[in-house]
């Protein structure tokens, strides 16, 4: 199956990113957040923004999206040997005094890459990175990652590839979530949809409205319907995360990464012009 790189609805994705990074500031500023907080997240979607008006310009071919995901999963392994130890739980990677979620940041620009790939070279990323995010360990991006899959192979549900990619990204969620160390929840960076509501009622609804429009906003900005399929599952996965536990609230709350891995993943689906999808 061929697919077009062409934007559906232009600036439709930066509006999406400008709303959700906007609801988290005013969660910052009628909460009390520290002022460091906005500054982070202002200056995270400046340069998101940066990147995704400038992906306009680019145009990636089947060895670019290739690169796109051996490179990003070679980032979030490296957490595993020099990534920032928190109890036993490795996710981020140290940038200075700013440390960055590894798979909020990478993983929406691979699933925007992966569909792109050979079947054979899909099977094996995503299992890749289903043990990594099991190692770590780290169920909300194991659950990303499953829905990643599981949105971007829905046409082809019926295939063996299809069955077998959900699957083992399923089973990478399960396992994660048997190996999962609870850490403490950080007011402003997880559970920020329930401390929004708790603050106002009209504050937690622009929070989620906000999320909820970010997290599709790829499909409306894009033809390229299994990439950016893709990728507004990782968000969807990554949010319900947050919501069912204590892991980060993406892109509306406090965090550098996922504005950061929200430009990215846009720049790399912009990029991609005719790519063949899924095949040897």
């Amino acid at each position: 199956m061929w697919t077009g790189g062409e934007d559906g609805q232009p600036w439709l994705s930066e509006s999406a990113l400008i709303a959700a990074v906007g609801a988290s500031l005013l969660l910052f500023h009628v909460g009390g957040a520290p002022s460091t907080y906005s500054l982070v997240n202002a200056a995270a979607l400046g340069l998101a923004l940066i990147v995704m008006v400038a992906s306009r310009r680019l145009h990636l071919g089947a060895r670019g999206a290739a690169w796109v995901v051996g490179l990003g999963l070679s980032g979030i392994c490296v957490t595993l040997v020099s990534g920032v130890d928190v109890e036993g739980v490795r996710r981020w990677i140290p940038l200075g005094p700013v440390r960055l979620h590894a798979a909020m940041l990478l993983l929406p620009a691979v699933l925007a890459a992966l569909p792109c790939l050979p079947d054979r070279w899909r099977l094996a990323c995503v299992a890749l990175a289903a043990a990594i995010f099991v190692w770590q360990p780290d169920p909300a991006a194991a659950l990303a990652l499953a829905f990643g899959c599981l949105l971007a192979e829905w046409r082809n549900r019926r295939s063996a590839v299809a069955l077998i990619l959900v699957a083992t990204s399923v089973a990478g969620v399960i396992a994660a979530a048997a190996r999962a160390v609870p850490l403490a929840p950080v007011p402003f960076v997880e559970i920020v949809l329930a401390q929004g509501f708790m603050l106002h009622a009209a504050l937690g609804m622009a929070l989620a409205a906000a999320l909820l429009f970010a997290i599709f906003a790829p499909l409306l900005d894009k033809a390229n319907r299994a990439n950016a399929a893709a990728v507004s599952g990782g968000w969807l996965g990554f949010s319900i995360a947050s919501v069912a536990g204590p892991y980060p609230t993406p892109l509306a709350g406090y965090g550098a990464a996922a504005i950061l891995g929200y430009g990215l993943a846009i720049a790399v689906l912009r990029a991609m012009v005719q790519l063949r999808v899924g095949s040897d």
